[in-house]
């Protein structure tokens, strides 16, 4: 056996995905928030680099302002073809660019210090609190509104202890999460001395917290309003048979009529089961939309919402100064390597802003049934459908569409809205989406009668009578998805409802 060395060329092609590569594929998924925030963090860094609040204030960040969504092919591939090619392919950025920038930051300077030019270094009546400034006013959380009481309905040390123990206990719908002999043992404390310290806290605002489940907090405010008499008792006693709609077996219980019973259950629900659940309630935020559909003279238009659309504007007078002046070779670098930054991050912003408006165009024209005639008309659609059509590849269609808000004369939805897998139909060789499905089914039910609400099985013979097929499973899925209860659930509540 013989042993021998050689040398051998080989050709392969790769993608390498450097830190602007990886830039610009961030920026394609974000949201004009997300990216206005982004490009003035960057602005920050780069002096020859300027933000502006919206698109119509700055420089035209690049890209088509509209496009007509019923525009030819070779109009969309024209734009498509603009777009850099590892973008189009679909890279996956594994880094983050932030951390691979181009350009050290050379600005020895930190957030927390304040603006530039407003620090007092003697300190006084100039000093900036920038935290104090920034954060917005906010409720008080539910634990410094039960604090604010403790302080003023406890005195001795050990019950503003035990109060605050108690506090910890609680869960965010108000009632107790712990029993008081276990709170007791767990902290070494008399029984008797954390239920009177819980005795008192239940008075508490709002009326219905520290209760031990929901029959006491309903019973917490029953009392409070002044109606807790002894059939009231027992009908808390027996809210099972309250859910279950037996308002004879609970009249019965009660010692009172059927219509004593309804006008009790009409008080019941004034009361708030839950009464702490406002404190832990996140606002929701809802973005502006960062795309705008609608009909015009020759057909559908998209156009970017250039209102929270943020403007990239490159100072190259100021750089062309700064490069006559410095002399230092690390200046010289520095300023090159920023200018460098500034313009491949117009560019970057430029094709992002092309891939978006041919991806949403493409979605605009095939989903135009649903825009002019409502949900029940949305097609069948899929990323590989879209990306086809655009020239792209189906991981930059689905970061397009993941996170951007568009304006239609139906609402304002998400890109992402519009996709949807295919249902078998005797009417369309395509299919019918099943985002229509969901609304058939959700209009089928709203038009029952609700003491006799349709079974699923009625539900598949009315959707089946229409041309789609669809199975018993599937409608039970897509109710649960919608929220739906099944039909005695619904029945249940009419009843319910019918007697009050």
């Amino acid at each position: 056996m013989q042993l021998s060395q050689s040398i051998r060329l080989k050709q392969k092609q790769s993608m390498v995905m450097t830190p602007r590569l990886q830039q610009a594929i961030r920026m394609l998924q974000m949201n004009n928030l997300d990216l206005t925030s982004y490009l003035e963090d960057q602005a920050l860094e780069n002096p020859f680099l300027e933000v502006a609040a919206n698109s119509a204030e700055g420089e035209e960040t690049g890209g088509n302002e509209a496009f007509d969504a019923a525009a030819p092919d070779t109009v969309r591939a024209e734009a498509a073809s603009t777009i850099d090619t590892d973008m189009k392919a679909g890279a996956s950025p594994q880094d983050d660019p932030a951390g691979q920038q181009d350009f050290d930051n050379r600005f020895d300077y930190s957030p927390a210090d304040g603006p530039r030019g407003c620090q007092n270094p003697q300190g006084g009546d100039q000093d900036w609190d920038l935290i104090a400034s920034t954060i917005a006013d906010r409720p008080p959380s539910l634990f410094e509104h039960v604090g604010r009481q403790i302080d003023m309905a406890f005195d001795e040390p050990k019950q503003r202890m035990i109060a605050h123990i108690l506090t910890g206990a609680l869960l965010p719908s108000g009632w107790m999460g712990k029993q008081v002999d276990d709170i007791a043992e767990e902290n070494d404390l008399s029984r008797d001395d954390v239920a009177r310290v819980l005795t008192r806290m239940q008075k508490f605002e709002p009326t219905g917290i520290f209760a031990m489940g929901l029959t006491d907090c309903l019973r917490l405010q029953a009392r409070e309003a002044g109606v807790l008499d002894a059939p009231f008792e027992v009908l808390l006693d027996n809210l099972e048979l309250l859910a279950q709609g037996k308002i004879d077996q609970l009249a019965r219980r009660c010692k009172a009529s059927p219509e004593d019973v309804r006008k009790m259950l009409r008080r019941i629900r004034q009361f708030d089961p839950k009464p702490a659940e406002t404190f832990f309630g996140e606002v929701e935020i809802v973005n502006a939309p960062d795309l705008i559909a609608y009909l015009g003279p020759d057909g559908w238009v998209v156009e970017l919402n250039k209102s929270t659309l943020p403007g990239i504007t490159i100072d190259e007078n100021y750089a062309a100064r700064l490069k006559k002046r410095v002399a230092e070779q690390a200046e010289q670098k520095f300023t090159m390597q920023a200018l460098s930054s500034a313009r491949w991050l117009k560019r970057a912003m430029q094709q992002r802003n092309e891939t978006t408006l041919a991806i949403a165009a493409e979605i605009v024209r095939q989903q135009t049934p649903f825009l002019e005639k409502g949900a029940n008309h949305l097609k069948p659609l899929l990323l590989r459908d879209v990306a086809k059509a655009v020239g792209m590849h189906e991981s930059t269609v689905s970061r397009v569409t993941t996170g951007l808000m568009i304006a239609t004369p139906r609402g304002s939805v998400t890109l992402k809205s519009f996709f949807s897998v295919s249902l078998a139909s005797e009417d369309s060789e395509a299919g019918t989406s099943a985002a229509s499905v969901r609304h058939l089914i959700s209009e089928i039910i709203a038009k029952e009668e609700p003491c006799d609400p349709f079974s699923d099985d009625e539900i598949v013979r009315r959707i089946n009578a229409g041309g789609v097929a669809v199975a018993r499973r599937t409608v039970a899925k897509y109710r649960q998805i919608l929220k739906i209860p099944s039909s005695a659930e619904r029945r249940r509540r009419a009843r319910l409802n019918a007697s009050v």
